[in-house]
């Protein structure tokens, strides 16, 4: 039991530090793409991306490195934010970038689109 809290506490830290991250304002100059790495990962059978929260503004250049950390079957893990066009499947240890430009303001759905079931994350848009 007390290695499962430990599991537990190190990714919810972690996942803590990298959404802190996420809302840091200010860290990239105003014409710099904003540039994010998003893991699907599988906690205690749960698939999920982290950060699950991507913030940005409208206007502005994202950019999305897709890291699929999934051990267990199926290989094939997708990444899409269907606002955006956004779609990709991203193999087991693979890696994937995704561009484009935040042109809407709003609260974008990001999700597996293999996996309907999996937990979905979030973009969100200011203005």
């Amino acid at each position: 039991m007390r290695q499962v809290w430990r599991t537990f506490t190190g990714v919810s830290l972690g996942v803590i530090a990298l959404g802190a991250i996420a809302f840091t304002p200010g860290m990239l100059r105003a014409d710099s793409p904003h540039e994010f790495t998003v893991v699907n990962v599988e906690y205690e059978g749960t698939k999920v991306f982290v950060p699950s929260v991507l913030v940005v503004h409208k206007g502005d250049t994202v950019k999305i490195k897709v890291i699929n950390n999934i051990k267990a079957d199926p290989p094939q893990h997708g990444f899409a934010i269907p606002d955006f066009k956004i779609e990709e499947v991203v193999n087991r240890g693979e890696t994937k970038e995704v561009q484009f430009t935040a042109d809407k303001v709003g609260v974008f759905e990001i999700k597996c689109q293999l996996h309907p079931a999996h937990v979905h994350a979030q973009l969100v848009v200011l203005q």
